[in-house]
């Protein structure tokens, strides 16, 4: 089985998808950490460096390849892998159980503010209102891609470990 968990960013995809990985014995992946691993820079070192092209590519690469290597996997994505290169395609392909973690723009926007760590991949020295707006515009460009998931979590006041157990409710 080969599940893939997609969502905006402060949507906890790789806690989720490790609690999953763990429940169904499965081996879990962040292909952004195996990108960073191979090209030994982390994604804004690269971005930097190479390009958002050579990034996209390499992204797109790796999922194909992560997919086509691995039977039990349970992969977490970050918020833009699903809307590049056609990766959607591969997401919800019939082999594999995409799960798009759907959350209001309040709760990411909690989230986001809670996780210094996410904080600092968004633009510097915006108010929370400029925040909000600009997560409103992320998501209405990206919940095409995302809402194509086989499985759609709404996850607004509930705890991970209910997420986690209502994923595995819905699995085939």
């Amino acid at each position: 089985m080969v599940i893939i968990i997609t969502g905006y960013s402060g949507s906890n995809k790789i806690s989720i998808a490790k609690k999953i990985a763990k429940k169904l014995n499965l081996n879990f992946f962040d292909l952004h950490k195996k990108i960073e691993e191979y090209e030994m820079l982390s994604v804004p070192e690269i971005i930097n460096s190479k390009g958002n092209v050579f990034f996209r590519k390499i992204e797109s690469k790796f999922l194909k390849q992560i997919i086509n290597d691995n039977k039990g996997l349970v992969l977490s994505v970050n918020e833009g892998t699903p809307c590049y290169s056609n990766n959607i395609k591969y997401i919800i392909s019939n082999n594999i159980e995409s799960v798009y973690l759907k959350y209001s723009i309040d709760s990411l926007l909690k989230n986001i503010l809670n996780n210094q760590n996410i904080l600092n991949t968004f633009p510097k020295n915006y108010t929370n209102n400029q925040l909000k707006e600009y997560i409103s515009k992320h998501l209405f460009e990206r919940r095409l891609y995302y809402n194509k998931c086989k499985i759609i979590i709404d996850c607004d006041e509930i705890r991970e470990d209910d997420i986690v157990e209502k994923i595995l409710l819905s699995l085939n």
